[in-house]
C-alpha cells in the first residue's frame, strides 16, 4: 500500500487516481495525524507527503518516523518553499523531493523507486 498524505483534497484524488492505475493500493489521509496512524502499518510500503497540512505537519511526522525508527521510505511534496531538498533529505525516510506543481510521470517513476510492485 501506498499512503497518499494531503490536505488537498483535489491533489490526494489525483495521485490515487496516478497510482491506482499503474496497479498499486494506495490509501489517501487528509492529515497528519491520519497519515501516522496508517504509515505505522507493515502493509504501508511508501508514503507521498505534503509538507502543510493541518496538525501533525508533514516536517513533524517525518521527525516521528525517525524517533520510532519508522523506515518507510517517502516522497515529500511541497506547494511552498519553506524547506529545500537538502533539509528534507536529512530525514533518514525521504528519497525524493517534489514542489508543486506536480508532472505525473515524475511522481510516477519516483514511486516505481521506492516502492516497486511484487
Amino acid at each position: 500500500m501506498i499512503l497518499v498524505a494531503d490536505d488537498d483534497k483535489v491533489m490526494a484524488q489525483l495521485l490515487r487516481t496516478l497510482l491506482e492505475e499503474a496497479g498499486y493500493d494506495v490509501h489517501v489521509e487528509h492529515d497528519g495525524q491520519h497519515a501516522y496512524e496508517h504509515i505505522k502499518k507493515p502493509e504501508c510500503k511508501g508514503a507521498i507527503l505534503d509538507i502543510r497540512m493541518p496538525g501533525l505537519n508533514g516536517a513533524e511526522l517525518l521527525m516521528l518516523m525517525a524517533a520510532e525508527q519508522i523506515k518507510v521510505p517517502v516522497i515529500v511534496v511541497a506547494g511552498f518553499p519553506d524547506f529545500d531538498e537538502e533539509e528534507m533529505k536529512q530525514f533518514p525516510n525521504v528519497k525524493r523531493f517534489f514542489l508543486k506543481p506536480l508532472y505525473p510521470e515524475e511522481v510516477l517513476a519516483a514511486v516505481k523507486e521506492i516502492a516497486p510492485k511484487a
